[in-house]
């Protein structure tokens, strides 16, 4: 069964969530003796301090994002790398057999720039093979084992990078989900200290009591 999909619970930034919680835990550390009649003291907020100090040390999905691209055009260039290996030998089979002909057509190159990942592995794979087998026919055209060597190089590194981009897609997914979750997680502990806050000042400072008012902008009402 799919996961259903994780969502933030409060509307202002991970940055604001870190500033908020660190700013609340001060004044809950300020009144620790009014906190501690409810069963909370230094060890909670510690927890809660430390628990924010990782989320803050979590990879952003910015980062997450220029990974993703950075394989990506790696990836890019690699198969034009291949693609242009492909044409090398392919100008030779088309040397030697016409560029029309049947066994140029069974190397299966069309429109090999608009190929998908996929089909252009595989293409790879069969011009190597088609070309090893009708080598000493298209030797007279200039192609030697080194021209498909080199293609057989490049499809392992492309097919490598491939796979890379899906892992750093997959990546990027599990990490904005841990954040969304830790986030989560944090706010929830948030309110209920703040809560805790607000009760204990509600009718006796009104001061300390707005010290421990969240905003959560989008819900236009206080915490």
């Amino acid at each position: 069964m799919k996961k259903a999909e994780v969502k933030r619970l409060y509307t202002f930034s991970d940055a604001q969530l870190i500033a908020i919680g660190n700013e609340k835990i001060a004044f809950m550390r300020r009144d620790i003796v009014e906190f501690a009649l409810f069963g909370l003291n230094e060890t909670q907020f510690s927890a809660l301090e430390t628990q924010i100090e990782a989320f803050s040390n979590l990879v952003t999905d910015i980062e997450s994002s220029s990974n993703q691209v950075q394989i990506t055009e790696k990836k890019e260039i690699k198969a034009e790398e291949l693609c242009t290996a492909i044409r090398v030998v392919m100008t030779r089979v088309a040397q030697k057999y016409g560029a029309g002909s049947a066994r140029y057509k069974n190397y299966g190159v069309a429109a090999l720039s608009k190929q998908s990942d996929a089909d252009l592995i595989i293409t790879a794979k069969r011009v190597v093979r088609l070309g090893t087998a009708g080598l000493s026919d298209l030797a007279s055209a200039g192609l030697t084992s080194a021209f498909l060597d080199s293609i057989s190089l490049l499809n392992t590194q492309f097919e490598a990078l491939l796979i890379e981009q899906k892992i750093k897609i997959c990546e990027r997914v599990i990490e904005k989900e841990d954040r969304v979750e830790n986030g989560n997680a944090i706010y929830l502990l948030l309110v209920t200290y703040t809560q805790t806050g607000q009760n204990i000042w509600v009718s006796k400072d009104e001061a300390k009591y707005n010290d421990y008012v969240i905003y959560n902008i989008a819900r236009a009402k206080k915490l």
